[in-house]
This record gives C-alpha cells, structure tokens and sequence, in this order.
C-alpha cells in the first residue's frame, strides 16, 4: 500500500499471535482492550511510522497481547477505535464537550467511568444546555478520561 500501512506485515505480526492460521478467522480473536496517546511518535508493526493512537489488543483465545495503531485497528481488524480517539480529541480541545457513544461504553467496561458517571454522560449526551453542576460534573468526567488516556500502558478488564 502507498501510504505506509503495509497489511503483509501486519499479517505476520498477528497471526503467530492467533491460534487461527487464516487472518479472515484470526481477527475474529482480538478485541480492543486499551487505548493511549504516545509521548514519542512510534512504529505500528504494519510499518507505518509515525504513529501517536496508539491500541492495545488482546487475543481471546491464545491471551497475546499487542499494540497496533488507530488506522491499522480500525481498517483491518474492524475495530473502531477511531470514534473513541474522536472523543478525545473534541473533549480535549473543549472540556465542555460530551463523549461519544462508543467512548462512554468503552470507558465504562474499562472501568475508567463509574456507574452513575456512565449514566451521567448517556443521559447529558446530547444535551447542549447543562447547568453549572452539570457541566462541572462534565468536566471532572472529561479531565479524569483524559488522565487515564494519558498513562502509557492503561488498559482495563479484558
């Protein structure tokens, strides 16, 4: 492929990971299990290089773990780790923003979101006028995803 994201090679890094010897049955193995932004541009094991979103993945099925980035997770592998990154981005350009859908479940299952937090953020989603506790209330919930995100390594039950 022409802009870097070689998916040969990123076959040869998953697959001896799987227990599955096809990638159309191996990817079916892996789920996305963390996020995090690196401090330092890096390599995703397709090659493409650089690269900041970065994901964790891990296997049902042979319990390997690895690191993959955004694009490669999202376009091969069908994760859409991409609307989580979204989120990110708009709640750290404006802490007033609300999380999306899929970055407030994904929070939640990782246990980055409490149970009310989560019914919190569903239930103010949409909502473009909150009250001052709200919208404090709001921010607190943004500030403490983006402290998570921001810990190399975090990734929450598997």
């Amino acid at each position: 492929m022409g802009d870097g994201y070689n998916l040969l090679q990123l076959k040869a890094h998953i697959l001896p990971l799987s227990n599955a010897g096809s990638w159309d049955v191996a990817v079916k193995e892996w789920s996305l299990v963390g996020i995090h932004e690196a401090d330092e541009p890096e390599a995703c094991p397709c090659g493409h290089f650089p690269i900041i979103e970065i994901c964790s993945i891990h296997n049902r099925v042979t319990g390997h773990s690895t690191e993959v980035g955004n694009i490669c997770v999202k376009r091969f592998l069908g994760l859409r780790s991409d609307l989580i990154f979204t989120a990110i981005k708009r709640i750290r350009k404006d802490p007033d923003k609300s999380l999306n859908a899929d970055a407030i479940a994904f929070f939640y299952e990782r246990r980055v979101l409490n149970e009310w937090e989560y019914n919190f953020c569903q239930n103010t989603m949409r909502l473009r006028s909150l009250t001052s506790a709200q919208l404090g209330k709001r921010r607190d919930i943004n500030h403490k995803v983006l402290t998570a995100i921001g810990k190399r390594g975090f990734q929450g039950p598997q």
